[in-house]
């Protein structure tokens, strides 16, 4: 490839003194072998007879590249998915090659797997029906600093009627989100606008604000918070093991974790967590490599999931 010319093998000898070794019978033998394995590799030499008296090899550099593929995080993540359950068949015959494959995704998602939120199904939810009049409303809101009064759809369905105050709103992982403080749950929750299903603001008091923002909000806070990060209950402390390819990438997966090495090489993550759910669901997203190892609540709903997906399959649940 690099001289883009035929070469003789006696070249290709001398270019791997350490491959070709022994008698001229020996070294044709190996050579011989080497060609079987590029064919089957997809990768074509061309023999030019006139190249020479015992003529050269010829490597078509073209028939053998591929065009750079990029993926959208959602492609990524269906890819990442349905590649970490075929390696979970104990007899998939392209394992070693599918591992390989699924290294290269996360090299190319800049050496990050996919986040279990893009692999969501939030069943029901709808885009909002007025998406600029509401986020218009929201900006006037968090201005004005106005009570604002919502009815809400929660994972399971059911709609809730909410007083917010509004500390403010941001964009995503491809939602728009708002924060303010919930009367209904008395503190601050983080809410999405694709499950709103109406809004109006109900001012407290007739004139001037309802309420006043904390000197310490930061909107930058709640919109790259990860999942276990919610505020769904009292901090929880978790343990998460890593190995394999994902222990290199666990400062990067768990950057607010204390990092340890475990004897076997293996990378323990210790955090805080105010959503265990959150951090269940994406460890088993990241795969065989990773392994909630405390509180044992996590490990519970954990296979709960994992029964739950094997009954919706038809085959037995995981041990």
């Amino acid at each position: 490839m690099a001289r883009n010319a035929p070469v003789t093998r006696e070249e290709i000898y001398e270019a791997f003194p350490g491959e070709y070794v022994g008698s001229p019978a020996a070294r044709e033998k190996k050579w011989t072998r080497d060609k079987n394995d590029l064919h089957r590799l997809g990768i074509p030499l061309i023999f030019e007879e006139n190249e020479g008296k015992e003529g050269a090899y010829l490597l078509d550099t073209s028939s053998c590249t591929l065009p750079k593929l990029e993926f959208s995080p959602d492609e990524a993540a269906v890819l990442w998915t349905a590649g970490q359950a075929a390696l979970r068949t104990d007899d998939h015959p392209l394992a070693a090659d599918l591992e390989t494959a699924l290294r290269k995704l996360a090299v190319g998602a800049k050496g990050l797997p996919p986040r279990a939120a893009l692999l969501e199904a939030d069943w029901g939810a709808t885009p909002p029906a007025e998406p600029g009049r509401w986020l218009a409303l929201l900006a006037d809101v968090v201005e004005r600093r106005k009570r604002l009064s919502l009815a809400y759809r929660k994972t399971d369905g059911s709609i809730t009627e909410r007083l917010v105050d509004v500390l403010g709103y941001a964009w995503r992982r491809g939602h728009w989100i708002f924060v303010g403080h919930c009367h209904l749950r008395g503190g601050l929750r983080m809410f999405y606008l694709d499950r709103v299903r109406s809004m109006t603001i109900a001012p407290a008091t007739p004139r001037g604000p309802d309420f006043a923002v904390p000197a310490d909000f930061d909107i930058r806070a709640w919109s790259r918070q990860e999942t276990w990060e919610y505020f769904e209950h009292a901090p929880r402390t978790a343990l998460v093991r890593f190995r394999g390819s994902l222990s290199t990438l666990a400062p990067k997966l768990l950057p607010r974790a204390t990092l340890t090495r475990a004897p076997d090489g293996a990378r323990l993550a210790r955090l805080e967590v105010r959503n265990l759910r959150g951090l269940v669901r994406q460890a088993l997203a990241w795969g065989p490599e990773a392994e909630l190892l405390e509180p044992a609540e996590g490990r519970a709903m954990a296979r709960a999931i994992l029964a739950s997906l094997s009954e919706r399959l038809g085959k037995d649940p995981a041990p």
